[in-house]
């Protein structure tokens, strides 16, 4: 019987522990993460959704996206205008964000207001209305982010690559959907997808800066009331690519050539034997808005070709107009990539020259001698990433939708434990400039294809590149084999996408 009692009283406290841990999730269904720092009377909340445009039904892509944007268009105690009234009165913000896993609810508050702000917070989650009026209205607006799509070459290319790679998976369409597909919306629509996928099961909420217990509670009673429920995630095969495929984009008037280059990778940050090797070699090759990397220097640095040159090893959102990354954007299927944008004239050089410097990576590696600089960097710009509240918050969420508990507090040590074998072998194991696809925006794609293929590669240098001093090397990148055939090429005019 003593035996009995003090197994009893042992399951309980270890219970109890485990309702005050962050790893509570078998206890409690409603897992809330905290960072706390009460120095700055700031509050931030940060709802992630496991559900994104991977999940929109089949001929209402775009749908996620219009039924997370509609959460802030009117509640049962508000109308627009009222939140947006109260919101600005506040100097309080509420945000929503949508990729192809995950949307996520944000909102930020001074302390002194959350007793305002908060109740209106909560309403936009667990109470919307979805008036009739108001998904007429995000009907024009979405089609307007479809057009703008369109008009930023930029974002269009990295949209065109990711639909090609991605070609029949759930991923291949933008998160903002097509022209038609937007017009088909219903009120029913709405409300299905909400029902379906803003449970309790499929979310994690975080709350970072000045937070206290009671608020925590608060929180954990109020979302309580969201339905249980378990969400079934469509399912799709990403097809490997065999060879180089160029799709050509046909868009007037352009007089740079927007490059995007890429193919699908077998791993994720879950991986980290995998990732963090490769995350070093991507700071040596093309770390984004840096210009140490080998793409930078050959591309801008030396030729002058493009402002900028850049790799990485999976899908990335820029911070504003920060060098960082934006969290709050994973996925189960990653791609890697190499973005640049010549005058028009220099295309094939550009196309040669990038590819010249992906395959002497793979081939060569990383210099031994140049790795731990370059490892040096990322620990040393790590603490940027985690430099406030809400940017922690971000990636422990992150750590939830992946599983890899830990990343980032142990990011040092994963990247002080890089070894030379371990990058250059991941290299050849996992990154393929032979099998790869190509987008680029052109003004006329039978012009390009006809440059393409002849025996010419013409480099016009801007002013002050010295090009008698790059003849040596510029001789072997024009004599680099693309190994494109005719019929590795698609052409497609911007008027047809996304229709």
């Amino acid at each position: 019987m003593r035996n009995t009692g003090l197994k009893i009283i042992l399951l309980s406290l270890i219970c109890l522990s485990l309702v005050f841990s962050v790893n509570c999730s078998k206890i409690q269904k409603l897992k809330i993460i905290q960072v706390k720092k009460t120095e700055i009377p700031v509050v931030n909340f940060r709802v992630m959704v496991f559900s994104g445009s991977a999940d929109d039904p089949k001929g209402k892509e775009g749908l996620a996206y219009f039924a997370s944007s509609m959460l802030k268009k009117g509640t049962q105690s508000y109308s627009r205008e009222q939140l947006e009234e109260l919101l600005d009165f506040l100097s309080a913000r509420i945000d929503v964000s949508v990729d192809k896993q995950v949307i996520v609810v944000s909102g930020t508050t001074l302390k002194e207001n959350l007793d305002k702000f908060y109740p209106l917070f909560s309403e936009v989650l667990l109470r919307p209305s979805f008036p009739q009026k108001e998904i007429e209205k995000q009907k024009k607006e979405q089609e307007d982010g479809v057009n703008m799509l369109l008009q930023d070459d930029g974002e269009l290319v990295k949209e065109c690559l990711q639909d090609y790679i991605y070609k029949d998976h759930p991923y291949g369409h933008p998160v903002v959907g097509s022209s038609s597909s937007i017009k088909s919306f219903t009120k029913q629509d709405v409300q299905d997808f909400y029902n379906t996928h803003f449970v309790k099961d499929n979310l994690v909420i975080g709350l970072a800066g000045d937070i206290d217990e009671n608020l925590v509670e608060k929180v954990r009673k109020d979302f309580s009331t969201l339905k249980e429920g378990k969400v079934v995630h469509p399912e799709g095969t990403v097809q490997p690519l065999k060879g180089r495929k160029l799709l050509l984009v046909e868009k007037e008037g352009r007089g740079q050539t927007q490059f995007c280059f890429g193919h699908p990778v077998s791993f994720t940050r879950k991986d980290e034997k995998m990732f963090f090797p490769l995350y070093v070699a991507n700071t040596y090759f093309g770390k984004h808005r840096e210009s140490f990397g080998v793409l930078f220097q050959t591309v801008r640095t030396a030729h002058g070709l493009s402002y900028g040159a850049y790799s990485y090893m999976e899908y990335f959102r820029q911070a504003g107009w920060s060098n960082l990354t934006s969290p709050n954007i994973p996925r189960r299927e990653q791609y890697f990539s190499i973005w640049t944008y010549p005058k028009s004239i220099n295309g094939k050089f550009t196309m040669k020259l990038v590819l010249k410097d992906l395959t002497d990576l793979v081939e060569a590696g990383v210099p031994k001698e140049e790795l731990e600089r370059y490892k040096n960097f990322e620990i040393n710009h790590f603490p940027f990433e985690i430099q406030t509240p809400q940017r922690r918050l971000g990636l422990l969420l992150d750590e939830e939708f992946y599983g890899n508990y830990g990343f980032v507090d142990n990011f040092e040590k994963n990247v002080k434990g890089v070894s030379s074998d371990q990058v250059n072998s991941d290299l050849k194991k996992y990154i393929f400039p032979g099998d790869i696809a190509i987008v680029a925006i052109v003004s006329n794609a039978d012009d390009f294809k006809k440059e393409l293929f002849s025996d010419q590669t013409v480099i016009e240098y801007p002013s002050g590149v010295d090009g008698a001093s790059l003849k040596e090397g510029d001789d072997k990148v024009k004599a680099f084999d693309l190994k494109i055939k005719p019929e590795d090429v698609s052409v497609v005019k911007v008027s047809e996408l996304f229709k």
